[in-house]
Formats: C-alpha cells, sequence, structure tokens
C-alpha cells in the first residue's frame, strides 16, 4: 500500500496535462512544463466544475490573493480519488500559524515533447493494412454466392456461425470497456511480477502479469499480451478494478480494435454462417 505522500494514481486532463503524487510533492504537468509543488505549499484541493471534473490545487499565501492551479479531466471519479490522495498528504496546521507563499516554493522545469516511436507507426501501419486486406476478403466472401449444397450448408454452418460469433461478442466486449475506461477510468503504476508464455511454435507468445492497487489500496492482477515494460500505467474501471482494466491510458486504439474485430470479422462471419443455416433448412419448407 502506498504512503500518504505517495499515491500509484495518475490523474490524465486536456491537452496532456497529467498530475502524480510523488515523495510528498504533486507533480504537475501542462503546457509543455513540469510543476513540483510541495504539499505543504498546498492550502487545499477543490473538486469543481462541470460533473466534477475538475481539480483545483490552492496554494498558501499570506494575502488574500492565493495562486491556484486546475486540471480538467474526463474522469470524475478520478478526479475525486485522486483529491482525496492529495488531501491525504496534506500536513496538519496549527490553527493561526503563518501562511507561507506556496507560489515562491514551486519548481518549474521545461518539458521535451516526446516524439512518436517509429515502433508504434510500423505496427499501426501494419495493423492498417492487414485491417485493409481482411476487409477486402470478407468483401468477397460475402459477396460470394454460397450454392445450393443444403446439405455441406447444414454442416458447415455451426462451424461458421461459432467463428463469426466468438470474434463478434469479443469486440463488442473490448468497445464496451473502451468506452467504461474512457469515462470513468482510473490510471495507477503497475509494476511487472512475471511472466509465461503460451502456445507453441509460431504460435507461441509471452504474458506478461503486472500488479498493481485501486484507490482503496486493493491489489490487482492484470494479464495480458500487452506490456514488456517493467513499470506501466494501468488504466482500471472504479465499479471493477479487478476485471476492466488495461495496459497503457490510451482507449482509441482499444475501441478501433474492438470495432474492426467486430466489424470486420465477426459480424460477416455469423451472418455468413447464419445465411449457411437458412440455406440448410430451406429445403426442409420447399
Amino acid at each position: 500500500m502506498a504512503s500518504a505522500d505517495t499515491s500509484p494514481l495518475v490523474l490524465y486532463g486536456r491537452r496532456r496535462s497529467v498530475a502524480r503524487l510523488r515523495s510528498g510533492a504533486l507533480l504537475l504537468e501542462s503546457g509543455g512544463v513540469r510543476r513540483e509543488i510541495p504539499v505543504s505549499a498546498i492550502e487545499r484541493v477543490d473538486v469543481r466544475g462541470r460533473r466534477g471534473r475538475e481539480l483545483v490545487v490552492v496554494l498558501t499565501s499570506a494575502s488574500p490573493g492565493r495562486a491556484a492551479y486546475a486540471l480538467t479531466s474526463g474522469s470524475a471519479p478520478a478526479v475525486r480519488e485522486f483529491a482525496e490522495a492529495v488531501r491525504r498528504a496534506l500536513p496538519v496546521r496549527a490553527a493561526g500559524e503563518p501562511s507561507r507563499d506556496g507560489a515562491a516554493l514551486v519548481t518549474v522545469t521545461p518539458m521535451e515533447r516526446p516524439g512518436l516511436e517509429p515502433r508504434n507507426v510500423a505496427r499501426w501501419a501494419l495493423g492498417g493494412l492487414a485491417a485493409a486486406l481482411f476487409g477486402v476478403i470478407t468483401v468477397l466472401l460475402v459477396a460470394r454466392d454460397a450454392g445450393e449444397q443444403a446439405q455441406v450448408s447444414w454442416l458447415l454452418s455451426p462451424m461458421m456461425t461459432t467463428v463469426g460469433v466468438l470474434p463478434l461478442r469479443g469486440g463488442l466486449r473490448m468497445v464496451r470497456d473502451a468506452l467504461v475506461l474512457g469515462r470513468r477510468g482510473i490510471v495507477v503504476a503497475g509494476r511487472l511480477v512475471g511472466t509465461y508464455e503460451l502456445g507453441d511454435g509460431d504460435d507461441r507468445r509471452t504474458e506478461y502479469v503486472y500488479a498493481y492497487e485501486d484507490a482503496l489500496g486493493e491489489p490487482h492482477r492484470r494479464s495480458g499480451p500487452e506490456g514488456g515494460g517493467v513499470e506501466v500505467e494501468i488504466l482500471y474501471d472504479p465499479d471493477d478494478p479487478g476485471g476492466t482494466a488495461k495496459v497503457g491510458r490510451g482507449t482509441v486504439g482499444h475501441l478501433l480494435a474492438g470495432l474492426l474485430l467486430a466489424l470486420l470479422l465477426g459480424a460477416p462471419m455469423t451472418a455468413i454462417g447464419l445465411e449457411m443455416v437458412a440455406t440448410g433448412l430451406a429445403p426442409l419448407f420447399a
């Protein structure tokens, strides 16, 4: 379980802004700079804005005017949990204790913008090419005349329907998870605790096991082919912290992969299987 002055939570906001709580300091990255704000310089943390999606950090000040920093996130639960984590880390101040100028304690460091890794560009290019080729093949399969061999259609229809229903169901589940995580997901740090191999030969792949804690400090694990690093970010649903989770904070790729799986593979193959069922049953009603 994380200490009070450090939290595994990572709060992402608009325009690539990020907030973390590390070793008694709030790290706020926005506008191309990183601000390190000691918790001793924070007067209070408020949750404001529409539907409680804005985190406002108000600094201490000896004068009436107080400096403040704000971060707007797409997930209201993530904002609430992060605000509570910062509040737990704030020092207890005695009554009548004079306030210092918190703005003078903030350290500002320029940040370098990371470029797009060639490996990711190649992966997206190969994925797009594979999806395009499979889309053409799917269109050709759907457009083909299935023929009038009722017995063959009847024998093949269960296999074809199963081949379609499984990716259709899996794709819709991926879409659902992406929408849920994008709306109310919370990001925490995960650490690699083990790996294991699945499959044989060319189908052999490595599965990575990551351990992480939710906002309440409860431990969870996430297994899958995604990852590879010693430390990663885990995006999870606060309503299902041990089930609906993924490696990485991005949900667009997860959403597109689910749509491609459901629309390009699941739906066409299911339609072909159902067509074979109809072709096999047609002679019984002729």
